[in-house]
């Protein structure tokens, strides 16, 4: 019944459907979608079980028509040369009738405006917008970390300094030692925020680049546009890893040792993880 009124939907006959007989078809009944000649509406009217429906002239139904989104030529993905005709709610994509005898059979199936507004709202619920402001915070708190490790470093070089005025002479060697490691620490750890804020803000433009893409497919009224989005966000979703690794290595802090010249005792680094246990 829905693949019939979907087929006949938009065909406006060319005689009267009440007499069948004048050509001069000037008014709809919205209720019954009769299209009726001008003798047929007054006819119409006089029947008690129709007196309440509402008649407009073709003019009207026309525009009305035009206000409305063309669902008639959106075109198979499947069958070349086929339109499609419903909506496979089981299946959440548009469908010809060779599909709802071949693939589709016995799934339930509603009109083309209806899974228009079901995948519209499906795609406002993919929230994206809400992904991209936890992706934000998290970008900001990247940030966070980078400047307190800076600031750490600067803090843990200055006490290895101190020490190292306190032992210049004896400790010269492993002063340059330790110095180059905490250089390489800082430098792994550095490499490894930054590559996170690469990826979390390539994640972050894909996201605002798809969050447009939507706005701009529900906004233009376009139904082709806003399913073959919408099928396109459905593998995104499935395939997409919005996960970022914000545990990164801190690091380490200089505990110095006795004034005695060997490395266990002028100092070494512990990490911070180690001190807080």
């Amino acid at each position: 019944m829905a693949l019939s009124k979907s087929l006949m939907k938009s065909q406006i006959p060319v005689t009267c459907q009440m007499c069948e007989e004048s050509n001069e078809i000037k008014w709809k009944c919205l209720q019954c979608e009769f299209f009726l000649c001008t003798k047929c509406r007054r006819l119409h009217e006089k029947v008690k079980s129709t007196d309440q429906h509402t008649i407009i002239d073709l003019a009207t139904y026309q525009l009305q028509k035009e206000d409305k989104l063309d669902f008639s030529k959106i075109p198979c993905k499947i069958h070349n040369g086929k339109n499609c005709c419903l909506f496979c709610q089981s299946c959440e994509e548009v469908v010809c009738p060779l599909c709802i005898s071949k693939i589709h059979n016995g799934h339930k199936m509603i009109e083309l405006d209806e899974g228009y507004d079901f995948i519209t709202n499906a795609m406002k619920n993919l929230r994206i917008e809400d992904k991209l402001k936890q992706h934000l915070k998290i970008l900001v708190e990247q940030g966070n970390v980078k400047d307190s490790e800076d600031k750490k470093y600067d803090s843990e070089k200055m006490k290895i300094m101190n020490r190292d005025t306190i032992l210049k002479d004896e400790i010269l060697e492993n002063t340059k030692k330790l110095l180059e490691e905490l250089n390489e620490k800082r430098k792994n750890i550095a490499t490894s925020v930054n590559e996170e804020e690469n990826r979390l803000k390539e994640i972050n433009r894909d996201l605002e680049k798809r969050e447009k893409d939507i706005s701009k497919a529900l906004n233009s009224q376009n139904a082709i546009q806003v399913f073959n989005l919408f099928s396109v966000e459905k593998i995104l979703e499935q395939t997409s890893t919005d996960h970022v690794d914000t545990k990164i290595k801190k690091l380490p802090i200089f505990v110095p040792g006795e004034q005695v010249i060997q490395d266990f005792v002028f100092g070494s680094f512990v990490d911070v993880d180690q001190c807080e246990t």
